[in-house]
């Protein structure tokens, strides 16, 4: 088993999300914690620093808050931003620089890019897993030929109005679009660069605490490092590790074009620690699951996940809530372990029925003592 950290492309992958801290406010950084928010919440998880940062990147990114909202919904969390889908249609990873990676997704046809980013516009939250990619392409085929089809499909995808529209304009003329925001990112590399030396230690660190116990102990180090929070089934012959100080609190399997990679962020580890604790069933812990299932629209989520609908996109649609509402409620299950990591075709997690059992079977039993 092999494990592979990409510094350059975590630089790169940095440096294509930094704009999106423009629209984090406090209180999204505290609802996607929401779960863990008591008094030892402090111990793990440095929200004063972070929050710290964010406050002063978005005054930096002040200045380009215009451009910025033609690439990135105006949302704290979205699967739709202009980069994400350029991700999922076309590998960053080896590129030394972002206009290189640009460049070569200009030397595409442009009727490529068109359907490139309308096949990751359908599968980029696998609620089309089970269509084949020639019935895919059939569909995209239809929506280039008839603009009523396009925008009746765009107005399904869950996002605000107003990046509904961009995302019309982004599929309808992407080479343009792709050259306007080459020169965002250029124009914003000076301030990223600032943030990115600034972290450079921790990046360093990171290689010496996870990368280099990865490569001498492989599965061994995973589950020691992970917490056995992720199962190790997740692992592949070859696994390509990128890092964030951009997006700090995050573990992720992620498609970049045919590449498949493991975000492990800079700061994860002190989030392993904190859902680790959640396997204790003591009266503390139950008392937060049954919070995390207390919300309405979050039970609804859970509701769907139960009957096998992983699809954000699917479930924001029937609920009438944006994307970034099904993630943050997915990410409370995730942080208290009422989801369980898989490793599916059709789906990323499942509900922990077992846990769900013993947490309610102990409290009847608590009850009664």
């Amino acid at each position: 088993m092999k494990f592979t950290f990409y510094e350059r492309a975590s630089y790169l992958y940095d440096l294509f999300t930094f704009p999106k801290l423009l629209y984090v406010r406090d209180e999204d950084m505290k609802d996607l914690n929401a779960v863990l928010d008591d008094e030892d919440t402090y111990k793990y998880l440095d929200y004063e620093a972070y929050q710290k940062f964010v406050n002063t990147a978005q005054k930096d990114l002040e200045p380009y808050k215009d451009p910025i909202l033609g690439f990135y919904a105006d949302e704290a969390i979205s699967n739709y931003d202009f980069p994400v889908l350029l991700f999922s249609s076309y590998s960053f990873i080896g590129y030394e620089h972002f206009n290189d990676y640009l460049n070569d997704i200009l030397s595409n046809p442009e009727a490529t890019i068109q359907k490139k980013l309308l096949y990751a516009l359908y599968t980029i939250e696998n609620s089309d897993a089970l269509l084949d990619d020639e019935t895919i392409y059939q569909q995209i085929d239809h929506l280039l030929s008839n603009r009523e089809a396009l925008l009746a499909f765009i107005r399904t995808i869950p996002t605000t109005e107003n990046y509904r529209w961009i995302l019309t304009l982004l599929i309808e003329n992407p080479k343009e679009y792709i050259r306007v925001y080459g020169k965002l990112l250029k124009d914003i590399k000076p301030i990223f660069d600032r943030y990115a030396k600034a972290y450079a230690p921790k990046i360093e660190a990171f290689k010496n605490d996870i990368i280099v116990p990865l490569q001498k102990d492989q599965e061994k180090a995973f589950n020691k490092l992970t917490r056995e929070v992720v199962p190790v089934d997740v692992l592949e012959a070859d696994n390509r590790i990128l890092t964030s100080f951009v997006n700090p609190y995050r573990f992720s399997i992620m498609q970049f074009g045919s590449d498949r990679c493991i975000l492990w962020t800079l700061e994860m580890q002190t989030g392993f620690k904190r859902i680790a604790e959640f396997e204790q069933d003591t009266p503390k812990n139950r008392a937060k699951v049954f919070k995390t299932l207390s919300d309405e629209t979050r039970y609804q989520v859970l509701k769907h996940i139960a009957k096998g609908n992983t699809s954000t996109k699917d479930i924001a649609t029937a609920l009438n809530v944006s994307s970034a509402t099904v993630i943050y409620h997915i990410n409370a299950f995730l942080t208290a372990k009422i989801l369980k990591v898989v490793r599916s075709k059709q789906a990323q997690y499942e509900i922990d029925y077992d846990r769900l059992h013993t947490f309610w079977n102990t409290f009847i039993e608590d009850l009664k003592s």
